[in-house]
């Protein structure tokens, strides 16, 4: 555990799930929904699905992959974040559902680096710092394996832009959003990177 800018920054926990999958959808403005519907089986929850995948002991979004802010005993904020070391081949990325093409382009552009998949904070936590608690963490941890870039990928129109730009966050390159049932008004993806 670490203390940021009196925030504790803490290891997210199997029995946070659930809770990690409803901020995951928060912060992919309903994609995840749209991602885990193609991975529904029978009649299964669509959360339900996002909590299996955030409960996995592997995977990008393992809880093992998450950091948490907790307020008042419940979590508010989560950042998950790993290595990007591997590119994905064309290969793969052409057997990939169209979704997932621009977003595995821009990840390739980032490799290697540590990527921070995920960032986000409940609406009724927002403005209290949280979020720049967990990227000033992930800064840290990052250093500490010796990595010498932080990146991210964020969609055209999400308002957090502005606070990665303030946290050093630069755009480096950008790919048109394949929406494939998607309802999102934006129009690009977009990579930043912020060098350590």
């Amino acid at each position: 555990m670490e203390l940021i800018a009196d925030f504790e920054v803490q290891a997210a926990t199997q029995e946070d799930a659930s809770v990690l999958a409803k901020l995951i959808v928060i912060a992919g403005d309903g994609l995840p929904l749209r991602i885990w519907e193609m991975m529904r089986e029978g009649d299964q929850d669509v959360m339900d699905v996002g909590t299996a995948r955030a409960a996995r002991e592997e995977g990008g979004f393992s809880y093992r992959n998450a950091d948490v802010i907790r307020l008042n005993d419940e979590i508010a904020s989560v950042i998950v974040s790993y290595p990007l070391l591997d590119r994905t081949s064309q290969d793969d990325i052409n057997r990939a559902p169209s979704l997932f093409h621009p977003l595995l382009e821009l990840e390739n552009l980032a490799v290697p680096s540590y990527y921070i998949n995920v960032l986000a904070t409940f609406p009724h936590a927002r403005g209290l710092g949280a979020a720049t608690s967990l990227l000033h963490s992930m800064e840290q941890k990052a250093r500490r394996a010796n990595h010498s870039q932080l990146s991210l990928i964020t969609g055209d129109i999400n308002p957090a832009r502005r606070l990665y730009e303030r946290f050093g966050f630069r755009a480096m390159a950008r790919r048109r959003i394949s929406k494939d049932g998607w309802d999102y008004a934006g129009d690009e993806w977009l990579l930043y990177i912020k060098d350590l």
